[in-house]
């Protein structure tokens, strides 16, 4: 069974290791840092995808049974999902290792100061979907920001 639990360590891998690049002058301890935290992120994203069709599958077999599907509903605080994004953005790298984060880029939280109020949903299938989009933001801005912003009614 994939378990919402397996992604807190790697989340902490994300974020020592862009911690530790972030302190290190060292170019070849900041390029091993960079690999792993390449390795995490598509770690994650396995992760990620296994829950996902782990939760389609469960779902298909209510269905395949006459069960009603439900969807995930649990308390999910959309400032604390931004903020674990944009740490995994800034760490995340290509297929070749480089970072998605261009020179000249800024990942930008607009969400920072505002208090958004926790919201029912799936937290899993809100990271991953905020991480896809961000990360494709980062990969096609060569100049510029990429920023999350939010706000309720």
């Amino acid at each position: 069974i994939v378990s919402h639990e397996l992604r807190s360590p790697l989340h902490g891998i994300l974020g020592l290791s862009a911690a530790m690049a972030d302190t290190t002058s060292d170019k070849m301890q900041k390029k091993q840092l960079s690999m792993i935290q390449g390795c995490a992120d598509r770690l994650l994203d396995l992760v990620n995808n296994m829950m996902e069709n782990s939760s389609q599958f469960k779902r298909h077999m209510q269905k395949q049974r006459g069960e009603i599907a439900s969807f995930p509903q649990h308390p999910v605080n959309m400032s604390q999902i931004i903020r674990e994004v944009l740490s995994m953005t800034k760490g995340a790298v290509d297929k070749a290792g480089k970072p998605l984060l261009k020179p000249g880029v800024d990942l930008v939280n607009s969400v920072r100061n505002k208090q958004l109020p926790v919201v029912h949903g799936d937290s899993g299938k809100l990271t991953q979907m905020l991480y896809n989009l961000t990360t494709n933001a980062c990969k096609f801005t060569a100049k510029g920001w990429v920023s999350i912003d939010a706000t309720h009614d």
